[in-house]
């Protein structure tokens, strides 16, 4: 935890001193957009400046790469589904979104009760933190028949890959085009690719399904 601590005081103080650069010296970036709306006294508050910046740089990063990588791992594993994208580019969104329901980035989100609430035979009292599980209703047997399968032509609607209702997640569709750019260079513009997938490592998380590392080795 104390290493954890001093991770985000650094975060924070580089995120800081980027800020006020921008103040200074205006950019046509996202953080001078945020920066103006403080300025502007629209809607954010110096605080909220810094806390926007900070989500948006672990958000709209790390759970991307984990969904790039999770994506490549799977193909690898199921070499008739890497050969039926090659051949048919239209794919990859299913691709895509079936990725997003059985290898979730974020396996679970942490809540915290507002009023009592009864799950199946068990009452959840107020003010109680709660995990909700994604990756597990990802796998539910009732919305998703044969559900630890993986299947390129499933319907994955209600997936909860992004989370729901007002906390869904506000990147989500440019997730899904940063993902999809990468795949479709990755499949259509780049030599054919194979990997070792003995060599590759899962991070250790409950939180977060990814991948360390993905070494490819590309052909011809």
């Amino acid at each position: 935890r104390d290493a954890i601590k001093r991770s985000n005081a650094e975060m924070c103080a580089y995120l800081e001193q980027v800020i006020a650069q921008r103040r200074v010296e205006p950019r046509d970036d996202l953080l001078t957009a945020l920066v103006r709306a403080e300025a502007d006294k629209q809607t954010l508050t110096a605080d909220e400046v810094l806390a926007m910046a900070a989500l948006v740089l672990a958000g709209g990063n790390e759970t991307t790469t984990n969904l790039i990588g999770n994506a490549v791992m799977g193909l690898l594993s199921r070499p008739a589904d890497l050969a039926a994208v090659r051949n048919d580019r239209s794919l990859v969104p299913r691709l895509l979104e079936e990725v997003l329901r059985h290898d979730s980035p974020i396996q679970m989100v942490f809540r915290r009760t507002t009023t009592a609430v009864a799950v199946g035979d068990t009452t959840i009292p107020a003010g109680a933190v709660v995990f909700v599980l994604l990756g597990s209703a990802n796998r539910d047997e009732q919305q998703f028949p044969d559900p630890d399968r993986f299947d390129l032509h499933r319907d994955t609607t209600g997936h909860h890959a992004f989370g729901f209702a007002t906390h869904y997640c506000l990147g989500a569709e440019l997730a899904r085009l940063e993902a999809k750019v990468a795949l479709e260079e990755l499949l259509f513009s780049c030599p054919p690719f194979a990997g070792a997938l003995e060599r590759c490592h899962r991070v250790s998380s409950i939180l977060i399904r990814g991948v360390e590392s993905l070494p490819l080795r590309f052909e011809g």
